[in-house]
């Protein structure tokens, strides 16, 4: 497996890519695997990739870390972090918030705590990401070069 990684970045170094570009890929990856739009992480990656010119593979792998057996603690946590952010830091009104009951019969899920949460959580863990995969993406850089 270790190998296989380590062929992957090489090709991925060699074939035009900076540390640089594979970090920003990287953390943008990891933003939308946090993001709160459920069914769009694909169309977003995409989107990503088309404007922006991002390396695809490595923006693929970020984006992979919410996957079916990770998304229910993805969207509680950025839920739960939302709600804390909106309801008792902010101390908003919760009755102004669209509820997920009007819009779909369901529980009495606040949206935009859910929306706010998730983007909150995408946009803190590709801030944390970029300087660590900056290093690591620098230091494979180096080995491959030598």
């Amino acid at each position: 497996m270790k190998q296989k990684l380590n062929n992957f970045f090489k090709n991925a170094l060699l074939s035009g890519s900076t540390p640089e570009k594979l970090t920003l890929s990287f953390s943008i990856g990891v933003y939308i695997a946090f993001s709160p739009f459920p069914g769009l992480h694909s169309v977003m990656m995409f989107i990503a990739h088309y404007l922006f010119g991002l390396h695809f593979p490595t923006l693929f792998i970020a984006t992979s870390l919410n996957n079916p057996w990770t998304m229910i603690p993805f969207y509680s946590g950025g839920y739960a972090f939302g709600y804390w952010l909106v309801h008792n830091l902010l101390g908003l009104n919760p009755t102004w918030v669209i509820s997920l009951a009007k819009l779909f019969g369901s529980g009495t899920i606040c949206l935009w705590s859910f929306l706010i949460g998730g983007n909150i959580l995408g946009i803190a863990a590709a801030l944390i990401c970029y300087p660590i995969m900056r290093i690591i993406f620098k230091n494979l850089a180096a080995k491959i070069s030598t």
